[in-house]
């Protein structure tokens, strides 16, 4: 993989902000916090999002909601840009949001997970860093160096089983510890089966005694099937013999229930002559009154009643208006009479304030009085027509009240005459029937006595029927208790052979099983004598070759950057271990540029011991080294030629604020920070 160019917005100290990466060694170089290990955070980030324990605050610019960072490298020669982005919610967290992969000319937007995984298969990573996706391109391109040095002092329990994860190594221990889940497995599967064959012995007995006893049941059942056999024979002779009788009966049944059905005919007819008797005596005593009845005066009766309670209306309606004409005129005078006695009391006129003189008075007085006596004379008048009225409308009450005594009599009689007449023609048709009746009775009779004579000839049949029939249900009874023990007896064999089965196979079944547990034996011998043993050995033989291949290049690159009297290599944990004329110097008590010198020779070895093992990464050409020379001498300073000259990769990209080195690469690029990240200048190296 080749790093071509990388921008960023909104990332750490950058708004707006791209570089491009040459090939050969490039120098990122500038002040301290200008903002260069901002670069190789965002170009991890653009591969492989936040990793476990990483806050997208990390990365995203104080005072900014969203981020992105657009990635365009090389992989075999075919280009490939990798866009990812990040959010700040309305909570203030943090997240990645869209990411996208465009390889060539295809486009994709993937999940984080999706994308994870391309960009695992992008660069030939083994499938089981999918969990950790940055673990091998921490250790083969980009480790700052503090974090080396922090592998470095490590307990060595815990920098051995990072570094067997690293190389591979911890497989083995994954596979003593899956066949020693596997083996037990197979022991308790062994005694499960020692278990389950024991009882073998046991079930052959069982089977030769099942086979006897199904032999002795087959004989019964033959003896049964014959005694059946016999049964049903003598059964059907019987059978043929009840059936003709039972036919005999039968027709006697039918006369029996012809004469039964004719004597309940008669029975009836009988009551219904009785009835018939008793409602036409009655009937006879209810017409003998005869009743008047003329429809004409009911007419005329109706005729004068509604006549005269229209009348009655008429006068109420006249009454109410005298009544109301009463009532005005008692008003009027009552209104006059207040009026004489105001104006006989009036001193002053209450228009104009002038004295009223009694000739005035007195006139005024006189005109009311007319007036009072006018309306007088008219109420009387109104109340002798009243009187009248009274005495009309009682009169036209009285008429009324007649008429309706009247009609309510005469539409009594219409209902009693309809109603004889009702009788009469009831009287009739009861006679009629009543004589019909009469003469079914007679047939019914004639009809019984010759059905009594027929019922006499089939008293014998009857008493041969029930004999035959109950030999034939005892032979039946018979008959079917020997099917049961039949049907027991077949159904007791076809268990007995269904066990004999089943025995059968359950012994084939534990000798199967007896097979297997040989064969688990012997898998169980060759785990525990010969596949755990070699891969114990096999385990330990990689081991101590990678300690000793890993041990030279570390010895190789440590001896390149410190003094001739200097040596390394490392001890059986990983542990580097300087060694100075024979005498092992602790780590602690190293100077600062040598444990930097230790940590980038156990950097650099690494890197190439993990690009020899795994071959197909894509990350072999690509290196990047973050303050590699912190605490180095002018001496140790100038030696990072040659280190730059023996590292095989075909991308440097180094962060460095050591002036001395920008004559050891081929490009530098100057970072600035004036509130915002930028590029100052860029210089390529001749």
């Amino acid at each position: 993989m080749i790093i071509k160019k990388l921008k960023l917005k909104n990332i750490r100290s950058y708004k707006e902000f791209e570089i491009e990466f040459p090939l050969g060694s490039t120098l990122l170089s500038g002040d301290i916090g200008s903002g260069k290990t901002s670069i190789l955070l965002a170009l991890q980030f653009a591969l492989f999002g936040l990793q476990p324990g990483q806050k997208g605050n990390s990365i995203l610019r104080q005072g900014e909601d969203n981020a992105e960072v657009q990635l365009i490298c090389e992989i075999d020669g075919e280009e490939i840009e990798i866009i990812r982005t990040i959010k700040k919610s309305k909570n203030g967290s943090v997240s990645q949001e869209d990411s996208r992969l465009k390889i060539g000319k295809e486009s994709y937007e993937l999940s984080t997970s999706e994308m994870k995984n391309k960009i695992i298969s992008l660069l030939e990573y083994p499938r089981e860093f999918a969990k950790k996706s940055d673990l091998l391109y921490k250790y083969t391109v980009y480790t700052p160096q503090e974090g080396m040095k922090e592998i470095i002092q490590e307990r060595p329990e815990t920098r051995l089983d990072i570094l067997r994860h690293i190389f591979g190594i911890d497989r083995y221990k994954r596979i003593k510890e899956n066949s020693q889940i596997f083996l037990q497995k197979i022991k308790e599967d062994v005694k499960v089966k020692e278990s389950q064959i024991r009882e073998i012995n046991q079930l052959k007995e069982k089977l030769v005694k099942t086979n006897e006893e199904r032999i002795r049941i087959s004989k019964e059942v033959s003896e049964l099937s014959l005694i059946l056999g016999r049964i049903n024979e003598d059964k059907k002779t019987i059978s043929e013999r009840v059936e003709s009788l039972r036919r005999i009966v039968e027709e006697k049944n039918k006369v029996d229930m012809e004469k039964s059905k004719k004597e309940g005919e008669i029975q009836g007819n009988k009551s219904i002559r009785l009835r018939l008797e008793r409602e036409i005596s009655l009937a006879k005593v209810q017409i003998g009154e005869k009743i008047e009845f003329s429809q004409e005066e009911l007419e005329k009766v109706n005729a004068l009643l509604t006549k005269h309670k229209k009348s009655l209306e008429q006068f109420n309606e006249k009454l109410m208006q005298l009544n109301s004409k009463i009532y005005s005129l008692t008003a009027q005078k009552e209104a006059s009479s207040k009026l004489k006695e105001k104006v006989i009391a009036l001193e002053n006129c209450p228009t104009c304030f002038q004295s009223v003189g009694s000739e005035h008075k007195d006139k005024i007085s006189k005109k009311t009085q007319f007036d009072i006596d006018d309306i007088e004379r008219e109420a009387e008048q109104k109340l002798i027509e009243r009187e009248q009225l009274f005495r009309e409308v009682e009169r036209e009450k009285q008429f009324i009240n007649g008429y309706e005594n009247d009609r309510a009599l005469l539409e009594k009689n219409k209902i009693m005459a309809e109603h004889r007449k009702m009788i009469e023609i009831k009287m009739k048709s009861d006679m009629m029937v009543l004589n019909r009746t009469m003469e079914e009775i007679k047939v019914t009779e004639e009809e019984i006595s010759l059905l009594a004579s027929q019922i006499e000839k089939y008293v014998d049949s009857k008493i041969m029927y029930e004999t035959e029939k109950k030999k034939f249900d005892n032979m039946d009874f018979e008959s079917r208790r020997t099917e049961i023990n039949l049907a027991e007896k077949r159904k007791e064999f076809e268990m007995q052979r269904n066990r004999a089965d089943e025995l059968s196979e359950d012994i084939f079944a534990r000798e199967s099983i007896r097979e297997q547990m040989s064969y688990l034996r012997g898998l169980q011998d060759w785990l525990e004598e010969k596949f755990l043993p070699l891969i114990a050995m096999t385990e330990t033989n990689v081991m101590i070759t990678l300690r000793r291949d890993f041990s030279k290049v570390f010895n190789e690159w440590f001896t390149m950057l410190v003094s001739d009297t200097l040596s390394a290599r490392l001890d059986e944990d990983f542990t580097p271990i300087i060694i100075n004329q024979d005498y092992e110097l602790d780590y602690d008590f190293l100077s600062g540029g040598e444990r930097t010198a230790v940590a980038l020779a156990y950097r650099l070895a690494l890197n190439q011991i993990i690009n020899s093992m795994l071959s197909k990464l894509k990350t072999r050409d690509l290196l990047i080294l973050d303050e590699p020379t912190d605490g180095f001498s002018e001496q140790q300073l100038n030696k990072m030629r040659d280190i730059f000259d023996q590292l095989e990769s075909k991308q440097i990209i180094l962060v460095s604020h050591e002036q001395k080195i920008e004559g050891f690469v081929d490009n530098i690029i100057k970072i600035r920070k004036e509130g915002t990240s930028k590029i100052e200048t860029r210089t390529e190296m001749k």
